[in-house]
């Protein structure tokens, strides 16, 4: 039986966004063919509003470090936390700007995102003008070697190590040589237009494995990961392992992120998911794994 979130919405402080995007990035303004939802600004102001703790700011073409700076000196009252991506923009699985990104603040390294092997060489070609992804493994298996040395880099920071779009294999590959070392978020799991569309018997391996499986707003939009089948992985792994973001503010044709992340925090609420593990996975587990509990 499902409940009526419009009559007793779910509002508490302290929740943490931490797929955050923003504008202006002209790259994926002209992949998506509209403009970002949010600039950096706003986004803090709207989470600020919301009574949110943290938002973790993704950008695709930089590091965003210099960006969640100037946020945080902007609106105080929420705490701007900045990311990188390991895309061809920044040279690719590339150690030495990971390095420096985390000694500007940089707090979560996403793995290759839309420049990822998964991604079709055409997509990727018409990206970034480069006719292949960026592959994690090598043809026999292993992890390539710069991949190794950023995994070093992030546990010795006590950052986080996201997946990005990486493959179904890269995903085993990396949990099994991270997990143990640092905090490993499966990011977006299950969405298929972005990274491998993992099942939920994925998601319950990878979990298994230690990482922290990410559910994002935008995952529950479309096939194959419907809105049943996320909240059937959350009650298979547990909220303690899990966490809810959004993956908004990349377009203006989906909600801004703040209000798209209180809405798919009372949309699971409707859905029967207890509101002690709501409270876990958009506020106690990010934290934990920002280093801010």
């Amino acid at each position: 039986m499902t409940r009526e979130s419009g009559r007793a919405p779910i509002l508490f402080d302290g929740a943490i966004d931490m797929h955050c995007h923003f504008g202006p990035e002209p790259l994926v303004e002209k992949l998506a063919k509209h403009p970002h939802a949010v600039d950096p600004i706003q986004a803090a102001r709207e989470a600020a509003a919301g009574g949110m703790r943290a938002i973790v700011l993704k950008a695709h073409e930089f590091p965003s470090t210099a960006v969640a700076d100037l946020a945080n000196k902007a609106v105080p009252d929420v705490l701007s936390i900045a990311g990188m991506c390991c895309d061809h923009p920044v040279g690719g699985l590339n150690p030495q700007a990971v390095e420096t990104a985390l000694r500007a603040g940089a707090r979560v390294i996403w793995l290759p995102t839309l420049s990822s092997a998964s991604n079709s060489p055409r997509a990727v070609e018409a990206a970034f003008g480069v006719p292949q992804g960026i592959p994690v493994l090598r043809p026999d298996g292993a992890l390539v070697s710069e991949v190794r040395e950023i995994m070093d880099l992030v546990a010795a920071s006590g950052a986080v190590l996201a997946t990005g779009h990486i493959t179904t294999d890269e995903h085993y590959a990396v949990a099994r040589a991270f997990c143990g070392r640092g905090n490993l978020v499966v990011t977006h799991a299950m969405h298929a237009s972005a990274g491998p569309g993992l099942s939920i018997d994925q998601v319950a391996e990878l979990a298994d494995l230690g990482a922290v499986i990410e559910f994002a707003a935008h995952t529950c939009m479309g096939k194959p990961s419907t809105f049943a089948q996320v909240i059937a992985a959350i009650g298979r792994i547990g909220p303690e392992r899990a966490i809810v973001s959004t993956d908004y503010g990349w377009t203006d044709t989906l909600p801004h992120p703040a209000a798209g992340l209180q809405g798919y925090v009372n949309a699971l609420w409707d859905e029967g998911v207890d509101e002690h593990d709501l409270r876990l996975m958009a506020g106690t587990v990010p934290a934990r794994l920002l280093g801010l509990d």
